[in-house]
């Protein structure tokens, strides 16, 4: 699946959506790292262009 085919088929962040994002799209994002992005990217092409041009969303940055 593609993230486009992805946004498509779940529900933006939801356990699914988060799952296939990790299952098929090679971010090398962690499954919290995938729901940050998914709250601030409505679309496909919004969630590529977050995932490589912001840092907020990892886990470094979100530590506790």
């Amino acid at each position: 699946m593609t993230i486009n085919e992805i946004y498509a088929t779940y529900t933006v962040g939801s356990q699914g959506f988060c799952k296939a994002v990790e299952t098929y799209c090679g971010f090398g994002a962690s499954i919290a790292e995938i729901e940050r992005i998914a709250d601030i990217a409505d679309t496909a092409e919004e969630f590529q262009s977050v995932w490589e041009n912001d840092d907020s969303w990892t886990d470094a940055k979100n530590a506790a």
